[in-house]
């Protein structure tokens, strides 16, 4: 499928912009949550991390790149929100495990 060149990229963000739009608004998100994966398969393979630890790490480093994201208009409001979310059950998580040793 082809799409018409824009019409005016003068900086980064217009770029992105239109990548994000002629992707359906599905690059940032995508590319964010393989980042996600990312983060959370390699801090998984440190001997000393635990899963709760390596949750809460990549839910808190992917939750700054969602709201940098978000005030750029790369990502909804919703998807970022999921992140915040995401950092608030893995501190929890963390904690409970922390308090059960």
């Amino acid at each position: 499928m082809t799409y018409s060149s824009p019409e005016s990229i003068n900086t980064t963000v217009n770029m992105f912009t239109w990548i994000n739009s002629v992707t359906g608004n599905y690059f940032f998100p995508g590319t964010i949550l393989a980042v996600f994966v990312i983060v959370l398969v390699k801090m998984l393979t440190v001997p000393e991390n635990t899963a709760s630890k390596s949750f809460a790490a990549a839910s808190f480093v992917i939750m700054i790149l969602s709201v940098l994201a978000r005030m750029m208009n790369f990502v909804s409001t919703g998807f970022m929100t999921l992140f915040i979310i995401f950092t608030a059950i893995g501190g929890v998580w963390m904690h409970i495990e922390n308090a059960s040793t």
